[in-house]
């Protein structure tokens, strides 16, 4: 679907076998065929609608395809279908190019905070999942109208949207949840609306076959303040891996990014953590070596949390090997304790050394298998590739999350917003300050325990609606082990260091999404990428 949000779209086709391509203009007649061997070029499309401003796609080779389409918000009638017949294989896939009139009035603005609570920003279902996701957002005026709709794209009518007359933030008691489903809706619409606190209900129509499946996506657009201004909601259905920037995704102003965005991975939907954490037998506590409060995983031995905001457990960077064996791999709790961890051998030992993840990763990656730790250049001494500290090229991180990225140590928030995220878990608890003295008022739940949970940071592709959720989940400091600035901040382990003292951290924050270089002794959260 093709509307006025943007006036370009990116399609990008694969496939292990040779594709062909043909098209038809209308909804009767034949397809043509078109010819291309397989030689890298652009190649435009015939015979496209006059709503069209153009329409081409660019050949990889004969397996790998990118389709592109230009296109104009006017008032030519009759906006015909274009449609595009994709055979490989025994597989045939017809691609609709479908005009799509949908108005967004006023301006784009976060809902503003009340009270200390915050907007939601997006909904996730598990690929199994399609019970209510619970939108409740306060509103500063009890008379001022508002509304949702959902933004149609190839299966938005799969989603639907059921107001809510429940607790408002502030009131709630926690509601049912289990890792299956929550409560499904019995019935709705694509659009909404209401007047004051604004709160609804969001629901699927179906699942995905499999928990494997490649995710699919959707906005949900609010218009607020008497309709004067309006906000997005992200929705993902599916917990697999999957690319946010693509390969070959232009930056915001149509450039092509360094290495044409070839090192962007596909990334893990959870946050790491240990199975006795997860499952409650290791209880954390003041105790840095007791294995029934902070374990030690094996080579590759950590699991994935079960929802999007919560925060699994904090890690350190990378070891120097004469501390290995005692405290690699150490998960350390997410909320026990708040305050100091006694072992002054972990907090004051980890200083610069010349050891770096090429040669430690194989024995300190916690991943587990088909996973590993995303890299921002060399994975070596960067003394030894000075062109490759903190650039664009040859960054997974840079080209994977960040529509303009950027050198060094900076960040933006071009593609990424703030706010709540109706995961199933977050959105059944009333929001709760972070559990330590310096965090973030009103930005977490299940604050007492593992399943801690965080406000977020949306990461979104704005061609392909794709969005990834980084909770907002913190650190525990260095000196001591104290966790620090809860829902504040949340840090991100990559494989690669600045310095002998110093590795590069996705850093997501209130008013921006970085890459910040901090001291391998802290530990900060994991979100892994999928192996190629």
């Amino acid at each position: 679907y093709l509307n006025g949000g943007f006036s370009t779209e990116d399609i990008v086709v694969t496939s292990r076998n040779e594709i062909s391509i043909a098209y038809k203009n209308t909804t009767a007649g034949e397809y043509t065929n078109i010819t291309f061997d397989g030689t890298p070029k652009t190649i435009l499309l015939e015979n496209i609608p006059t709503w069209l401003t153009a329409g081409s796609f660019t050949v990889t080779n004969k397996k790998s395809l990118r389709f592109n389409f230009t296109y104009s918000v006017n008032n030519t009638p009759n906006k015909e279908p274009y449609y595009i017949r994709i055979k490989s294989g025994n597989i045939t896939k017809v691609m609709r190019v479908v005009y799509s009139h949908f108005n967004v009035y006023g301006t784009l603005t976060q809902i503003p905070q009340v009270d200390n609570y915050w907007t939601y920003v997006g909904a996730f279902w598990k690929a199994s999942q399609k019970g209510e996701r619970i939108i409740r957002i306060a509103n500063s005026s009890a008379n001022q109208k508002w509304s949702a709709e959902v933004i149609p794209c190839n299966w938005s009518s799969e989603i639907l949207l059921e107001n809510y007359d429940g607790a408002l933030i502030g009131d709630i008691t926690p509601l049912e949840f289990s890792n299956t489903d929550t409560p499904l809706l019995s019935g709705g619409s694509q659009k909404i609306s209401g007047s004051g606190d604004i709160m609804f209900r969001i629901g699927l129509k179906s699942t995905l076959p499999s928990g494997s499946n490649e995710p699919r996506y959707a906005r949900v657009v609010i218009q607020y303040d008497d309709n004067t201004k309006y906000q997005y909601l992200y929705l993902r259905q599916g917990e697999a891996p999957d690319y946010l920037m693509r390969p070959g995704d232009k930056d915001g102003s149509g450039k092509a990014v360094a290495d044409n965005r070839s090192f962007a991975r596909k990334w893990a939907v959870y946050n790491l953590t240990a199975p006795t954490i997860k499952d409650g037998t290791a209880t954390g506590g003041t105790n840095a070596l007791d294995n029934s409060q902070h374990p030690q995983v094996a080579v590759r031995g950590a699991v994935f949390v079960d929802y999007p905001t919560q925060a699994g457990a904090y890690w350190q960077s990378m070891l120097k090997s004469s501390l290995a064996n005692k405290y690699a791999r150490r998960a350390y709790h997410p909320t026990n304790p708040i305050s100091e961890i006694n072992e002054d051998g972990l907090w004051n030992s980890v200083t610069e050394f010349d050891e770096y993840w090429n040669t430690l990763g194989i024995n300190q990656e916690v991943s587990p298998r088909g996973y590993r730790r995303p890299t921002d250049g060399t994975t070596g001494n960067p003394l030894d590739f000075a062109s490759e500290i903190g650039t664009i090229d040859g960054s997974e991180t840079r080209q994977s999350l960040w529509l303009n990225p950027f050198s060094g140590r900076s960040g933006n928030s071009d593609n990424s917003v703030w706010g709540y995220y109706a995961d199933g878990f977050f959105d059944r608890f009333d929001i709760a300050n972070a559990p330590d003295g310096y965090g973030l008022a009103k930005s977490a739940v299940s604050i007492e325990n593992q399943k801690v949970a965080y406000i977020c940071r949306i990461i979104f592709n704005k061609f392909s609606n794709a969005s990834l959720a980084f909770p907002a989940s913190s650190y525990r400091y260095l000196e001591n082990g104290r966790i620090n600035s809860a829902g504040n901040y949340g840090y991100y382990l990559s494989s690669s260091t600045a310095s002998t003292s110093t590795g590069w951290v996705i850093d997501i924050r209130q008013n921006t999404t970085k890459l910040e270089s901090h001291h391998r002794g802290h530990c900060f959260s994991i979100r892994p990428v999928a192996n190629l």
